[in-house]
């Protein structure tokens, strides 16, 4: 029995052939769908508005050709429906929204059929003999403008090599030509000027058949790549294609490497363009060892993968006439060498934070205005020494802020400078003056000190601020409280440094730590770094020493002596005794300061007494005179263990049932003295 056309079974007949298309009718739908949506996401708010007043735009054209052609022509096929039609094409702004662009094309097809038909018809009524033929030519312009028609609606290419529709990746973002250019990017001369030999040479005429491409910028965080990487796409009106490479990593194998490609054939199709390669370091890596006892295949194989596909794209792309391969990273050691070898990537440039001729142009070109004092921004670029770019930005916007719309003045400038910084505080409580007690020689030097803290206070009085300060004391008279108050008082941030905080038993590592807590001084100044025992920490050489403890304090040393005032970073140390400290670290310019915290006097005395026992009843004959004379001697650390326990053996004589303890006793403080002691 014969079978039915379309009823077989596999992978063939008529049946099949139709669900084939069908599908992927659909899955192309499905695709346009996701690519649409993809657009929507990435774009930035130009791009949305760019389109909207192209589609705007040209549906108003579209309308008023519509209304012209069918409500003021009284014919469809006239010599003047026909280039009206056909002008509206070339006056559409491009690129033409899609649906914009069926319209338009849909009355260009009615007027031009109309014209190709009366055209005909006339012909044939002189020529006779052609009109069999007329019919033939009519149906294949017919087809043939149907089919430009119709083309419009086709899914436009993705810029890719394959024949799979690929929505744009998120980690993509172009901005096509920035408004930056190297004049908005203060400072970073040297840069500039070798961006600009090799950026010529990708966008000017002239190489006489040599290639230079390939810019790749590495330094601390902050220190305005990525500003640096767009100003030179404005400064050459180049797009600027900025790719986000951590987001090119994917889990599939094979996926990262497309995704490469697909970036660098994306750029190819907007030149002029700038590609930007944001954290290369991400998908160039130095390559993994492979052989015998290494990871010979799976993801060791794929990590190298990535990185030689990484390679081969730069290699093929570069020799590219308006294209110019740019790159950024904080870490040049971890990228491979044979990835940035000249012919891959010709200028190396270091971006270091600014010096402070670089931080006054940087701050002036921010500014934008002639508005501001050149001696404010030189004061600003004075005391910001180490501050990046960037975070010089967030200081300008924190002044922007506070100015609350008005123009921002010198007075907002130095007002955010003073509130940005000292806000890092941790393991502080804050302490007031009543909390302690503490000789009045001492607080007089601790009131001078915190003066000269104050910003701006020790350049208008002309008495430079000390860079460290030593407590000495015997244990308990309260060097620590009185350090935790300086801290208070100047509302600086606060680090508490103690030997387990930098002590490491890795190789270097104590070296490393120490070097860490002063960086993070330096970033949230004004800062206090509090060294507690610091004998401990730094000791003075006496027989033989430890290749650690050498490493540790010579670091210590050179950490101290960069310390500059414009840093605004203040030390504070105790000790017992200042000969088990290196003598090295307590010259002059280090921790130059020294400050003895004795017992207290006798005023000192009766108070400790009173913040001590506070409302407990003292019996008829126990006195604060005779309680003072009772504790001489005794630190405050010492009377405060003293009252403790002298309550404590009041607390035995208590009834168990009584809600108040009874009235503490001249033999309760004495015993609780010789416990003490």
């Amino acid at each position: 029995m014969p079978r039915a056309v379309g009823s077989e079974a596999g992978n063939w007949g008529l049946a099949y052939w139709v669900g084939q298309r069908l599908r992927r009718g659909v899955d192309a739908l499905e695709d346009e769908t996701e690519f649409l949506r993809g657009r929507i996401r990435t774009s930035t708010p130009s791009e949305r508005s760019s389109w909207l007043w192209r589609a705007s735009f040209g549906t108003g054209l579209v309308i008023a050709e519509y209304y012209f052609l069918y409500r003021v022509l009284d014919r469809r096929d006239s010599a003047v429906a026909l280039g009206v039609s056909w002008a509206i094409l070339f006056l559409l702004p491009k690129p033409i929204p899609r649906l914009v662009l069926v319209a338009a094309r849909s009355l260009a097809f009615v007027t031009a059929i109309a014209v190709l038909s009366a055209a005909l018809d006339a012909i044939a009524g002189v020529i006779p003999e052609i009109r069999p033929w007329s019919a033939v030519l009519w149906f294949a312009a017919m087809a043939a403008l149907l089919m430009w028609t119709l083309s419009s609606l086709r899914i436009r290419s993705r810029g890719v090599a394959t024949s799979q529709v690929v929505p744009p990746s998120p980690v993509t973002v172009s901005v096509g030509i920035p408004k930056v250019r190297f004049e908005h990017v203060g400072g970073s001369s040297e840069a500039k000027r070798e961006i600009d030999v090799v950026a010529g040479n990708r966008f000017r005429r002239g190489g006489h058949g040599i290639v230079r491409n390939g810019v790749l910028l590495y330094g601390p965080q902050g220190t305005g790549k990525n500003l640096l990487a767009e100003a030179t796409a404005g400064e050459f009106n180049a797009n600027f294609h900025h790719v986000r490479c951590p987001e090119l990593v994917s889990m599939g194998i094979g996926s990262t490497a497309g995704e490469i490609r697909r970036v660098f054939e994306m750029a190819a199709q907007k030149r002029p363009v700038v590609l930007f390669l944001d954290e290369v370091d991400s998908i160039g890596s130095r390559k993994q060892p492979q052989g015998v006892g290494t990871d010979a295949g799976g993801g060791g194989r794929e990590y190298n993968a990535v990185t030689t596909q990484l390679m081969q794209s730069i290699d093929r792309y570069r020799s590219l006439d308006g294209l110019l391969i740019m790159a950024a990273t904080n870490s040049l050691d971890g990228l491979d060498p044979t990835l940035i070898r000249d012919g891959r990537f010709d200028l190396k440039l270091r971006l270091d934070l600014p010096n402070r001729a670089e931080r006054e142009a940087i701050l002036t070109s921010m500014l934008k205005t002639g508005a501001h004092a050149a001696p404010t921004i030189a004061e600003i670029a004075r005391r910001t020494p180490g501050w990046s770019p960037a975070r010089l930005r967030a200081l300008i916007d924190r002044a922007i802020l506070q100015a609350g719309g008005r123009p921002v003045t010198d007075e907002d400038l130095l007002a955010a400078l003073e509130e940005s910084g000292g806000k890092d505080r941790p393991q502080v409580e804050s302490v007031s003056w009543d909390d302690v007690v503490l000789p009045g020689p001492v607080l007089s030097d601790i009131k001078a000190i915190l003066r000269l803290l104050v910003p701006g206070i020790a350049q208008q009085l002309g008495v430079p601020p000390p860079t460290g300060l030593v407590l000495v004391g015997q244990p308990g008279t309260g060097k620590t409280l009185a350090a935790r108050l300086i801290a208070s008082q100047a509302n600086r941030s606060f680090y508490a440094i103690t030997p387990s905080d930098v002590l490491s038993d890795a190789v270097g590592g104590s070296v490393r730590r120490l070097t860490d807590v002063f960086a993070r001084a330096r970033e949230h100044a004004p800062s206090i770094l509090f060294f507690d025992e610091m004998d401990a920490l730094f000791p003075s050489a006496s027989g033989y020493g430890s290749h650690h403890d050498v490493q540790l304090l010579e670091q210590a040393l050179i950490e101290v002596s960069e310390l500059r005032s414009e840093h605004q970073v203040f030390l504070i140390g105790t000790t017992n005794d200042l000969s088990r400290i290196d003598p090295r670290i307590l010259r002059g310019g280090r921790f130059s300061e020294k400050i003895e915290i004795g017992l207290p006097d006798n005023d000192g005395y009766r108070r400790l007494l009173e913040m001590n026992f506070g409302p407990t009843q003292l019996a008829s004959d126990l006195t604060t005179p005779k309680l003072v004379e009772m504790v001489l001697g005794l630190s405050p650390a010492e009377i405060t263990a003293v009252v403790t326990a002298a309550k404590r053996f009041a607390l035995a004589r208590t009834p168990e049932h009584a809600t108040a303890l009874l009235p503490i006793e001249k033999k309760d403080v004495e015993q609780a003295i010789a416990r003490v002691r």
